[in-house]
């Protein structure tokens, strides 16, 4: 995350999230969001409600990251179920389907199924992204479905072709991505855990991200992966186009070996501190891990940020984490 520009962060060990932060308040305080949902269905609340409560949100989880010391951050998610839904809701092509296990954790999404050609009907997060923005005082990043990711968590009932319909998806991410930039996204991140799973699919994911990063000249682009051992892909993975990569190094330890092969030039986004799980990490041991990849991809290029989405775990215990990882990486830049 090194061009000028609203991506540049503190000098040292940068910190950041991977994308979503938890929605339920601490405990005791009133879930606005839930209880404006409940009453949009019951026909007390409208739309606009639900925007306020919406905006709300995301200024509180905002504010917590930016409290906690991360230098990038993101709007949590605050406005999402998960993360591929609302893009298929926006593009033509698809039709909502039912609820689904996402990956192997206790929370589910709905399915998009594609019955059409796969269109562009206008962006998805880009207004989203611009009022994070002007809301925080760091950079904020937007996060993307990957396109092998997109293309695997749905269903192709119209192309019939798996590389047919990733790229086809691949096409609509490069409009959102292309908007997002001009709105002065300083870093757009393609989050991509269906590929550790499908190792097949890395010379088609290579095809995929070079179509949704072709226009993608001034903002910094990254692909995340977790849930997953990121070593079974191999140093190819390193071969897709984007600035940096993000792996998971506490589901699949093996994963820390891949952090040698990251190439000169290429930023590391290394997920060091567990998001699934409420046991915090003493701050020397997250200091032992930021040493010993600082030392092998160098200070300059490494940032540091919890394995995935923080949306699996309580606020408090989000917001420790953060704080911990925070101080760790302030240690080691000192």
């Amino acid at each position: 995350m090194d061009r000028a520009g609203r991506g540049e962060v503190t000098m040292g060990i940068r910190t950041t999230v991977v994308g979503s932060y938890p929605k339920p308040p601490d405990e005791g305080a009133p879930f606005t969001v839930r209880k404006t949902i409940h009453a949009l269905d019951k026909g007390t609340a409208t739309e606009a409600d639900l925007r306020r409560a919406q905006d709300e949100l995301v200024r509180e989880v905002i504010a917590e990251q930016e409290a906690a010391g991360m230098d990038v951050v993101t709007d949590g998610h605050a406005r999402w179920d998960d993360i591929v839904t609302p893009f298929a809701r926006h593009m033509a092509g698809f039709e909502i389907g039912g609820l689904l296990r996402f990956f192997d954790n206790n929370v589910y999404y709905r399915r998009p199924v594609c019955t059409g050609e796969v269109e562009w009907r206008g962006p998805t997060s880009v207004a989203g992204w611009k009022f994070a923005a002007e809301t925080a005082t760091k950079p904020v990043k937007a996060v993307l479905p990957g396109p092998v990711t997109f293309a695997r968590l749905s269903i192709d009932d119209h192309y019939r072709d798996h590389e047919k319909f990733t790229l086809a998806v691949a096409r609509v991410l490069a409009q959102e991505a292309f908007e997002l930039q001009a709105a002065g996204c300083p870093i757009v991140q393609f989050d991509e855990p269906a590929l550790l799973d499908a190792p097949e699919d890395l010379e088609l994911a290579k095809k995929a991200i070079g179509v949704a990063t072709k226009e993608i000249d001034e903002a910094v682009t990254l692909l995340v992966t977790y849930f997953g051992d990121a070593k079974r892909l191999g140093t190819e993975l390193f071969s897709l186009p984007v600035d940096g990569f993000g792996l998971d190094l506490v589901s699949h330890v093996e994963s820390i070996e891949l952090t040698r092969s990251v190439p000169v030039g290429i930023n590391l986004q290394a997920g060091i501190v567990d998001a699934r799980n409420t046991k915090l990490e003493p701050v020397d041991q997250l200091v032992a891990a930021i040493e010993e990849l600082a030392s092998v991809v160098g200070p300059e290029r490494l940032t540091v940020s919890p394995s995935c989405g923080l949306e699996f775990l309580p606020r408090d215990k989000a917001r420790a984490k953060l704080q911990r990882l925070a101080a760790a990486a302030q240690k080691v830049s000192a």
